[in-house]
């Protein structure tokens, strides 16, 4: 029983140290657009969360029961399969958060023309996942699912962005391929990733994906709201100013993170050769 309680101890100061960064981050980007991105208190609070991120991770390597253990990344599979979460925090998320703003600020839309535009972005989410399992099980690999949903994502954007200025109409299938993006994955990424990591680090596996998808969402949609809050002056040119810099800035995040996680998972991770015998089982 000693052992058992032993076992089940929090990391305290990792938790604090992992609370601490990011609510200094957080709070520094939402300085950011009031005082400057170049002034004192901005600086400070990112120089202070980015050390506290570089502590959190020296003491999770050094401490016997660590909050998040930074051995699961080992897998390099695992890895980019949670930064496909990112991706979609940086795309669908952002968009989902922001697009009603544009069409209510740019194009002059009520709340209800909003919310009915946005489910063209929205509706495809319900669809998707029934497309990527169907794919999974006429033997499609997960990774080049996961591929084509970061493709989808990030072109989505980029021609919504590019599209904004001539209308509405023109956005909707921007939209549609953003929705098919984020489906594709949904149902798929936490499963998936965590059969690259050992059936005992499990519950460390879920950890990580929920840690990096939930803060990925705050640092996103904090991040490009203080940017958008940075357009002052006429509603329409801060909308359209706002969507633009939201969009170019999300389409950056997203295509560094898309990219760095098709590299990962194509790569053989050290959980890999344990598949094969249960593939060639299967087979049999």
């Amino acid at each position: 029983a000693h052992e058992k309680r032993r076992a089940a101890r929090i990391d305290w100061p990792g938790a604090a140290l992992f609370c601490t960064a990011t609510t200094v981050t957080l709070g520094g980007l939402a300085l950011g657009s009031a005082t400057g991105w170049a002034s004192a208190p901005f600086l400070l609070c990112t120089a202070v969360g980015i050390g506290c991120y570089g502590l959190f991770a020296w003491r999770e390597s050094t401490a016997p029961n660590p909050l998040l253990s930074l051995g699961t990344l080992r897998s390099r599979r695992f890895s980019g399969i949670t930064l496909v979460v990112a991706v979609a925090s940086f795309t669908f998320t952002n968009a989902v958060a922001y697009l009603p703003v544009f069409f209510q600020g740019a194009y002059g839309a009520s709340a209800g023309a909003s919310g009915a535009y946005l489910m063209f972005l929205t509706l495809p989410v319900l669809v998707a996942p029934l497309i990527a399992a169907r794919l999974t099980a006429r033997g499609t690999p997960a990774h080049t699912i996961f591929t084509w949903s970061i493709g989808l994502l990030v072109v989505g954007l980029v021609l919504a962005g590019a599209t904004a200025s001539p209308g509405l109409v023109w956005m909707t299938l921007p939209m549609v391929a953003v929705g098919i993006g984020f489906g594709l994955q949904a149902g798929l990424v936490d499963g998936e990733a965590l059969a690259h990591v050992p059936p005992e680090e499990a519950g460390m596996g879920a950890g990580w994906i929920n840690t990096v998808r939930l803060g990925s969402e705050a640092i996103a949609v904090s991040l490009f709201g203080s940017l958008f809050a940075s357009f002052a002056g006429d509603a329409d040119d801060a909308s359209r100013g706002g969507f633009a810099a939201i969009t170019i800035g999300s389409t950056l995040c997203a295509a560094v993170l898309g990219v760095a996680s098709v590299l990962l998972m194509r790569r053989p991770g050290p959980a890999a050769p344990a598949e094969e015998p249960r593939a060639a089982d299967h087979v049999a």
